[in-house]
Order: structure tokens, then sequence, then C-alpha cells
């Protein structure tokens, strides 16, 4: 009888951490009928991120009717703790990528107002801390909308409050007073992103175009950015636009960090902490540990969520096994894993892949098992 660990992130707009978890077990299950599998969905602060934590028990999952990024209402969820009075948010649940359709992406005028309607709720409960995820998000707004969900008044030059949209930043002339209550939470970012929130690694010439920018637009929202750090210098008295991670979610945690003192910290210790993955190892003999996400690129060296399970798993002698979509890298190029295997097992098209990908990570999983054993 065998022990496994799976811990995936999500294959973004395709897979769910659950359903990976769900598939995986199944597929176990059949060859070994009496292995011992632990599921733990896990998020690196984007989309799965509540799930995480509502999977495990962590947290009553909560649902609520809010503003999607153009405005169109959405379903979205959170997880409650009512014993810390502690809320778990994801953005991406109301200002997420996949929340509308590719051709109607345009972060000039998407927006983060839904999440602040999250945020609010629960403030509505009592939460004291608000532990927001960032990530995959559709906007490029600075977290402005949500802010300004919440009371924050930001104004332009005639003391109005600016229209939501990554394109009115441009006119953001003053911050007014921030409602008290909200200095009184405790605020925590979970995120992996590094990225300062202006400049050629910013936050719109990184992310711009993959949330539907056009060359002409990037430079639009730069300089609506650019416009909008230099008035939170002005009221916060600290550079925020310099500090790693503040462009994470289209400058969200700069909005966050500078108006609210937000704690940024990796999503991946964020969700351990509650999970305890390190002390699962360590009490239980795992034999395997399943992990993925949909790329494993030249990024994963730097943090990514799988690479952090892979190195978890070596600190405990416990064998990583990857599993992804698209796969541009090697082991060699992550020896913390034992094996990385891609999903994708012949010629085909991004959208074949992602309709499929229940399927393909089904017949993947009973090739590796049938290696294993």
């Amino acid at each position: 009888m065998s022990t496994y660990l799976i811990a995936p992130d999500s294959f973004k707009g395709s897979l769910d951490a659950s359903q990976f978890c769900e598939i995986a077990t199944q597929v176990i299950h059949n060859f070994d009928p009496n292995a011992v599998v632990f599921s733990r969905p896990m998020s690196d602060g984007g989309e799965g991120f509540v799930e995480s934590f509502t999977f495990a028990d962590a947290g009553e999952e909560k649902s609520i009717w809010v503003a999607g990024p153009l405005g169109k209402k959405v379903k979205a969820k959170f997880a409650w703790q009512a014993d810390t009075q502690t809320a778990i948010v994801e953005m991406a649940q109301a200002s997420g990528i996949t929340k509308i359709p590719r051709p109607d992406l345009n972060p000039l005028n998407t927006h983060t107002y839904g999440t602040g309607q999250i945020i609010q709720a629960a403030i509505d409960l009592g939460a004291k801390k608000i532990i927001l995820g960032l990530g995959g998000s559709a906007t490029n707004d600075g977290g402005v909308g949500a802010l300004m969900a919440l009371g924050v008044p930001l104004l332009d030059s005639k003391d109005q409050p600016i229209n939501l949209g990554g394109a009115a930043l441009k006119n953001l002339a003053k911050i007014g007073e921030i409602p008290t209550h909200l200095l009184d939470i405790e605020w925590e970012i979970a995120c992996d992103v590094t990225n300062p929130l202006l400049g050629e690694h910013g936050a719109t010439y990184v992310f711009g175009p993959q949330k539907g920018a056009q060359t002409a637009q990037l430079e639009l929202l730069e300089k609506a950015l650019e416009n909008y750090a230099q008035i939170l210098e002005k009221h916060t008295g600290k550079p925020v636009h310099l500090e790693a991670g503040s462009g994470a979610a289209g400058g969200m945690a700069a909005g966050f960090m500078g108006l609210l003192n937000a704690k940024l910290t990796p999503g991946f210790d964020v969700i351990n902490a509650t999970l305890k993955l390190d002390e699962l190892l360590a009490n239980e003999k795992i034999d395997y540990i399943f992990t993925g996400e949909g790329r494993f690129d030249s990024q994963t060296r730097f943090g990514k969520l799988p690479l952090r399970i892979a190195e978890l798993g070596n600190q405990h002698n416990v064998p990583t096994i990857g599993i992804c979509g698209s796969l541009t890298c090697s082991v060699d190029d992550l020896p913390e894993f034992k094996a990385i295997f891609s999903i994708v097992n012949k010629i085909m098209n991004e959208f074949e892949a992602m309709g499929n990908a229940p399927y393909l990570l089904q017949q993947t999983l009973y090739s590796v098992m049938r290696i294993l054993k």
C-alpha cells in the first residue's frame, strides 16, 4: 500500500485544482484500491485561492453577487473563519480574466469594483483580518475600483470621484481621507508576483497584453499608472510603486500596500500556514507527491507553487512528480522534481488542449502510475 499527496495549482481556465485532485485520486485507486491519498488543492493567490481553504474545511464558503470586470453581475465566493474573524478573498472571483469573454478584454475599462464589494461583505460580517489573493486579473486599475467600493475617496481635480477602469487613473488628482475602520483591519496580500508597478517589468507592460491591451493602449495605461504612483507617493510619503510585488493584479497590490498598509506574502506561504503540508509530510510516510499547474517554463524556477511543493518534498525525501499543460523546460532545469510530464500527448492547439484537459490529465496519470508501479 502506497501513500500519495496531491497538491496542485489550477490549470488556469481549464482545470480546477480540486478537479486535478479528484482525477488523480480516482486513477491512483484504480491501480491500488488500498492507497492512501491526501488531497490538498493549492493556489498562489489567484484562481482557486478560496477553494484551497474551503476544501480543507479551513473556512466557511460565502457567496455574493458583485460587479464583474465590466460591471455585469457575477457570483463570487469568499471564505469566512468566524473564530478568527478572518476573510479569505480571491480577486479573480470578481475581477478575473475568466469572467469576461476574450474579445471583451480591455484594461482601459475593466475594474476591480466587484472585489471591493466582496471585501465589504466580509467587513459587514465583522472581519478583523482580510487575506486578499491576487492573480489572474482582467484589470490594470491599481485596485482603485475596489478601494472606491470600500469608501476610499479617489478624486479628480474638481473633487469628483474618478470613473472606473485603468484609463481613468490619468484623471486622479488626490486621495481623500481613508475611512478609519479600514485602517483597523489587518490586511495580508497573498501573491507570488514580484513585479514593480511601473516600467518594462511593471504591471502594464508585462501583464497588459494578456489582458487585451494593444500597443497604443499600453502607453496610455502606463501613463495612467505613473500618475497614480505620484498621487500615492504624495498621499503616503513613500514610493510604494518601487516595492517588489506592487505591480501584482494590475497594480492592485500598490493601492492596498500604500493606502491600507497591506503586507505582501508569497501565496504558498499563506496557504501552507493553514494546510501545514510540512507537518503532514513529517507525520505521514508519503511515497509520492503529485503537483502541477498549467505551464512549466523558465518562470517556474522563481518560486512558483509547484517548485515550492517539490522543495518541500525534497526536505522530507519524498519524490515529486510535476504535471502540466504547456512544458517548455525539462527536469534538468528543475532538478527538484523526480519527473515532469505534459498532459499534451500529441499535436493540438491551445483551445483543444484546454477543452480536453480533464481527459488528458487522466490519461497522463495512468501512464505515470504504470511507470511508478
